[in-house]
């Protein structure tokens, strides 16, 4: 939740009805907790609104400069600055450092990566906050909501994901506080269990028997929870086996082939994410993958469809831009969005290091800012294990260098026809054409209606054609209450005062012109038309918003899916606040020029129907 730095709204001193109200809600949420040793009176508190990067609404309590507790959806949790005060409130899991580096990035726990001793796992609930620790102290350096229970853990075979974190040691709002190191704290509840285990087995050699403490049983595991044998590599040495040098983090063996942790780009045996022969024996659940590894798994598999399909020897050396605008992109699926900066890898730079080191390709720097791959290995395994998902070809809709292609069936412009509904006050000069109230009218038929009522009445001015005599009914209907009163109207004007006097209406008509289908139904008011709007967001970089896509039948994501390959920028879709408003799509950077293209071309929408074109840049230079 805090991998990110976020934004203070306010800092203020707590006062002493909230003092009172915050231990209340310990006291009710966190029992084992004394709420008056923790929250004393004398002690300065602040309380800090904080907007995550994930436009969570967070408030923070502080204590004497250290975050003690944040609040969530009206859940205290407690900080690790407070666990290591207080260390045996929460049931601890144990994991290890390099897993602890990977959580501080925003991955959670997964149980390969967690250690289990032969005193077994601390007892937990499902659901239930709990804290990590790591084997050679006590302290708590994170916390977390377990996602099962500690039986139904063992019972997976330790596979899945075992807890989802909140907040951990070295994240940002650690960094809010005094950034002291976690302290060195032994496993009470853990000693004497095992001391009581002990003296009950051998009750006559208590004196002389020594305490096993729960580190020296925890470094008899291997990194997989099991015992290992009298012989084998020490702990340090496995780490460094495991991830080829000391103090790399970049892979934990696991077992069955898992992740220790999840939410990086580097997961199974195989390598990054996304690979087509490593998967997890048992599948997670969709809704607990986090998006970066969503992400990291998509962009995985447009690597491996661009180089198995893609590129070709002679393309090379290729630009990394071009290599992700033209072979990347375009392997992404119709119903997905293709997004490096929501990825765990966050740059493009970044993964292309890491697929290096993973032997699928080479990258040369010509110079700074500009990289070039000059080689790749179609003989990897995983590009030779990889197959095409069916219906996972975009090359029929690619969007390339900025000009939509027209390969794909041709789309059919949207028919907008106006109507006029028949209201009390125009009733009865229309009746007589034989139309009731709330019937709809063209335009066309409104204008033939009135005039068969002049004519019908005989209203024509007979000295000048040009002007109609108003009866008393006639000038009731055109005539507002305001107006001074008139005896005569030209026709235009008396066409434009009954259009005025009716209420407006549309009918959308989608695929072919002119042919309707039986669910378009007529609308009250016109028709709203596609808006465009710029935005500038933090570091003053420009985004362009694009509402009211639906109602002209377009899908928002498939349009971008589309914008996104056509500019190689960021695209996402997002709902509108407020029920039944549609979603917008947002785009980096100021795109009306290429939007504007899209829609008229593309989907063949008119430009009257498109508003916001004027904040287009302006191009050419200022004389």
């Amino acid at each position: 939740m805090f991998r990110k730095d976020f934004h203070v709204k306010s800092n203020i001193a707590i006062r002493g009805s909230d003092r009172r109200k915050l231990r209340s809600n310990l006291a009710e949420q966190l029992p084992s907790l004394s709420a008056d040793e923790v929250i004393p009176n004398k002690d300065a508190m602040t309380v800090k609104k904080v907007f995550t990067h994930a436009d969570y609404t967070v408030m923070v309590y502080c204590l004497n400069g250290d975050p003690v507790f944040f609040e969530w959806e009206k859940q205290l949790y407690p900080t690790v600055y407070l666990l290591w005060k207080y260390p045996g409130i929460l049931p601890c899991l144990i994991t290890w450092p390099p897993v602890l580096d990977k959580m501080v990035g925003g991955a959670d726990l997964m149980l390969p990566g967690v250690v289990v001793p032969s005193f077994g796992l601390p007892e937990i609930a499902k659901r239930q906050l709990c804290a990590i620790c790591l084997p050679d102290s006590g302290a708590p350096v994170a916390i977390g909501i377990a996602t099962m229970s500690s039986a139904d853990m063992i019972a997976s075979g330790m596979k899945g994901k075992g807890v989802q974190t909140l907040h951990c040691y070295k994240d940002f709002l650690w960094k809010q506080g005094s950034k002291s190191n976690p302290p060195t704290i032994p496993f009470p509840n853990v000693q004497s269990t095992l001391s009581e285990e002990d003296s009950g087995a051998n009750p006559q050699t208590n004196e002389s028997s020594e305490v096993k403490p729960p580190t020296d049983d925890i470094q008899q595991l291997n990194l997989n929870g099991t015992s290992a044998e009298p012989n084998s590599t020490s702990i340090n040495e496995q780490l460094i086996a495991a991830t080829g040098a000391e103090g790399d983090t970049a892979e934990l063996p696991a077992a069955s082939g898992e992740s220790a942790v999840e939410g990086d780009g580097v997961t199974e045996t195989g390598g990054a994410t996304g690979g087509t022969e490593d998967v997890v024996e048992d599948e997670e659940v969709e809704d607990d993958i986090p998006p970066a590894v969503k992400m990291d798994r998509l962009l995985y598999q447009c690597l491996l469809h661009s180089l198995k399909c893609k590129v070709k020897k002679s393309d090379l050396p290729l630009l990394t831009s071009t290599f992700y605008k033209n072979h990347i992109l375009p392997c992404c699926p119709r119903n997905q969005t293709l997004d490096v900066k929501k990825s765990s890898y966050k740059k493009f730079s970044k993964f292309l290091q890491a697929m290096q080191q993973e032997h699928l390709l080479t990258v040369k720097t010509e110079k700074k800012g500009i990289d070039n791959v000059v080689d790749i290995d179609r003989s990897h395994p995983d590009v030779r294990a990889f197959e095409i998902p069916e219906g996972d070809t975009n090359d029929e809709d690619d969007v390339q260098g900025g000009k939509p292609t027209n390969s794909e069936a041709v789309w059919s412009s949207p028919e907008i026809k106006e109507f006029f509904q028949v209201t009390t006050k125009m009733l009865p000069v229309l009746k007589c054409a034989g139309y009731r109230q709330g019937a709809w009218m063209t335009a066309e038929e409104v204008r033939k209606a009135v005039t068969d009522y002049v004519k019908q009445e005989e209203l024509a001015d007979r000295t000048d054609r040009r002007l109609v005599v108003l009866d008393p009914v006639l000038h009731d209907a055109v005539m507002k209450k305001t107006e001074p009163s008139t005896t005569h109207l030209a026709w235009d004007k008396l066409f434009t005062r009954s259009y005025r006097e009716l209420t407006r209406g549309h009918q959308l008509v989608l695929g072919n012109p002119g042919i309707a289908t039986e669910n378009q139904r007529m609308k009250k008011g016109n028709i709203e038309p596609i808006e465009l709007k710029i935005q500038r967001k933090a570091g003053n970089k420009l985004v362009t918003l694009i509402t009211r896509l639906e109602t002209f039948g377009i899908d928002p994501k498939d349009f971008s899916h589309r914008i996104q390959k056509g500019v190689s920028a960021s695209s996402s879709v997002s709902a509108l606040p407020g029920q039944g408003q549609g979603q917008q799509v947002l785009v980096q950077g100021n795109q009306v020029n290429y939007v504007d293209k899209l829609l008229t071309e593309h989907y063949k929408l008119p430009r009257k129907y498109i508003r916001g074109l004027e904040l287009a840049p302006k191009s050419g230079k200022r004389r």
